[in-house]
């Protein structure tokens, strides 16, 4: 066997290697055991794919290339994502590294390219095949033991905590396993119905066949998943393509978005209170984020798939049809649930078995030209070219490989530091996170767990007696770096407003540390209200800020403002009665806490405390109400000033204030 058949052979080992096992493959060394490791498993393979592809060009002495009618929309859709993240989105390297953003469809593009070059034979696309239905059928398998509860009742798994529940999936998600049956078992149905004798091909097709069917009524039945209603999601795209017709917000920004544009009426909803991170829908996500042009992508990608799959519907072999249908399906699900990384790689695998096996059949439903075609090879002949092309795909693959090997290991350190905070060991947890942030330092994520680390720790130390000044000088150390760590997150991504109020619960519990922290909350949570200005539980925190330092009357109007956006809201109520009362308007505060009273269950400790508080408050004005119909509800006092307290408070320099947002 030649140099140039090794290395070929290499590269369909791979493919084989991630058709197998990306749908079971997860790792426990990083926060997210699921999506992440899958898609590093891509990125690795599709590199290290990318990479045998020109040594095969070298050993050949040609760049000998395969050209498929879905490359260009692949391209196209991959272009669309890299573009939007150059210059709409705020952390770039979220939106590289997230599941199913811009990373996640580059190594698609990687994969697709080096599968239709790698896979030759019939043989090889058979043992492709094999690896997808074996793939399949052990996942049903796998997905019919847990659901069915039958797998939790071994000891051996019911006694890892993230295996005992019904509803595990090596997806991380059962809603995605769900949606990837949906469009498996199309293609099996068709690989059954177009087989033309039994055998053990076709018995093994059916017992796949039988598992996914299993599988998917057990989760059908088992699931009652939450999704955010399409009037708001449509709401939210319409709002973010005022901002950004043609690329959208970024990748990765939906939940900016969310937070930024939904309605005031979604406050109505049973749900009000969740932030979501996906849309109703895939197509109103991608038009939220990627804008028209994103939504033209997958329009060109899906008019190839009903193109070619008009043109090969008469082909013998019953693989083409099969696939091109289950990619199909994958799309159309798209228009009912959210995208998962798993559609998305498993869409890219339907091409490449759709490209793949017209290629081998020489199908003459397939035209040739220089960006559509689809045959044996295509070849470039040049004594230089194949060396160049390895010279450039090595020079992509260096920084590319050591980014994410840097990225990886962060994400490790991370999982490690969050490991040593459940088990309250503060000195492991400080010395993990800075070597995290270390080497990864674009993610505001790990700021905000360092930020909130070193704020512990202060606080620790604060609480202690007869501090000395090397106490004083360690816990003013301390402060500084949680400032510093929350303003960087806000740095990262200014648009995310959990990053801004975890600055602004920072400066808040410095109220009795520091001299201006006082300021710097309010200001902190003003531009909070800017990224999410119909939330009321904000206007609520920055209202009992201005209720500690007994400034009654802005307080009184930010709980207004919480009770305006949300008038079931009880705790809105509740906060406004103290604020009344407080300032001596007591007529006032009978009538919000009387509303208060009004929306709690009465079987609620909260009902009885309230009921309470208002029977007092009556006996100063002189009126009997009797409390009336209960909603569920908790109340939450406006918080007093932090403790402890240091005397006298630490001196921060201006650097520690909140920076001006635009």
């Amino acid at each position: 066997m030649s140099p140039a058949q090794i290395s070929r052979k290499a590269g369909v080992v791979l493919i084989y290697v991630l058709v197998l096992l990306v749908p079971f493959f997860f790792l426990t060394t990083t926060p997210d055991f699921y999506d992440f490791n899958k898609q590093s498993l891509l990125f690795g393979i599709s590199l290290v794919g990318l990479l045998i592809l020109g040594i095969n060009f070298a050993f050949e002495r040609q760049v000998r290339l395969t050209f498929s009618p879905f490359g260009l929309p692949l391209l196209f859709l991959a272009a669309v994502f890299v573009i939007s993240t150059i210059v709409k989105s705020p952390n770039r390297f979220d939106a590289l590294l997230e599941p199913g953003q811009t990373g996640t469809w580059l190594a698609l593009l990687i994969f697709f390219t080096c599968a239709i070059n790698f896979i030759r034979t019939k043989s090889e696309l058979d043992h492709l095949v094999t690896a997808l239905t074996v793939s399949v059928a052990l996942f049903g398998l796998i997905t019919i033991l847990w659901t069915s509860g039958l797998a939790t009742k071994v000891p051996l798994i019911s006694s890892i905590q993230y295996l005992a529940s019904n509803t595990w999936s090596p997806t991380g998600s059962p809603l995605a396993t769900l949606a990837l049956f949906l469009a498996l078992l199309p293609f099996l149905i068709l690989l059954l119905v177009r087989e033309k004798t039994l055998h053990l091909k076709s018995g093994f097709l059916a017992i796949c066949f039988a598992l996914t069917l299993v599988a998917t009524g057990i989760l059908g039945y088992r699931l009652k998943p939450i999704f955010l209603s399409h009037n708001v999601g449509w709401a939210i795209a319409l709002e973010s393509l005022k901002i950004s017709p043609f690329l959208g917000t970024g990748p990765e920004t939906f939940s900016s978005g969310f937070t930024r544009f939904r309605p005031i009426s979604y406050n109505l909803s049973p749900n009000w209170a969740l932030r979501f991170t996906t849309s109703s829908n895939h197509y109103l996500q991608v038009l939220s984020t990627l804008g028209l042009l994103g939504i033209l992508a997958y329009g060109f990608l899906a008019y190839r798939v009903y193109t070619t799959l008009l043109k090969s519907s008469k082909s013998v072999s019953p693989l083409p049809l099969a696939s091109l249908v289950a990619a199909g399906a994958i799309l159309l699900t798209y228009f009912f649930l959210p995208g998962y990384f798993l559609q998305s790689v498993f869409l890219v695998i339907f091409l490449v078995l759709t490209t793949v096996s017209l290629k081998i059949s020489g199908s003459s439903l397939i035209h040739e030209s220089s960006i559509d075609i689809v045959a044996a090879s295509q070849t470039r002949n040049s004594p230089l070219l194949p060396y160049i092309s390895l010279i450039l795909i090595i020079l992509i693959i260096l920084p590319s490989g050591y980014f994410t090997l840097r990225a990886y290991a962060a994400e490790i350190l991370f999982q490690k530091a969050l490991t040593a905070a459940g088990k309250n060991d503060g000195k492991s947890t400080y010395d993990t996170l800075i070597k995290t942030i270390s080497t990864n330092p674009y993610r505001d994520t790990y700021r905000i767990a360092y930020s909130q680390t070193n704020l512990l720790l202060a606080n620790a130390l604060a609480s202690q007696k007869d501090l000395t000044d090397t106490d004083r000088n360690t816990i003013t150390q301390l402060v500084q770096q949680a400032i510093r760590e929350a303003k960087n997150a806000v740095a990262l991504n200014p648009t995310k407003v959990t990053n801004l109020e975890n600055l602004a619960a920072v400066y808040r519990n410095l109220l009795n540390f520091a001299q201006g922290a006082d300021a710097w909350t309010i200001a902190s949570y003003q531009q909070a209200i800017a990224l999410d200005p119909v939330n009321p539980n904000l206007r609520i925190a920055l209202g009992g800020v201005y209720y500690a330092q007994k400034n009654w009357n802005d307080a009184i109007r930010l709980f207004q403002s919480g009770v305006d956006l949300k008038p079931d809201l009880a705790n809105a109520q509740y906060n406004l009665a103290a604020a009344y009362r407080e300032k001596g308007d007591f007529d006032l505060a009978v009538s919000a806490l009387q509303k208060t009273v009004d929306l709690l269950d009465k079987s609620s400790a909260d009902y009885a405390k309230a009921a309470g508080e208002l029977a007092e408050l009556q006996k100063k004005v002189g009126e009997i109400t009797p409390p009336s119909k209960p909603t569920a509800s908790q109340l939450t006092k406006p918080e007093p000033l932090p403790t402890p307290k240091i005397t006298p408070p630490l001196k921060l320099d201006e650097s520690a204030s909140p920076a001006a947002q635009p």
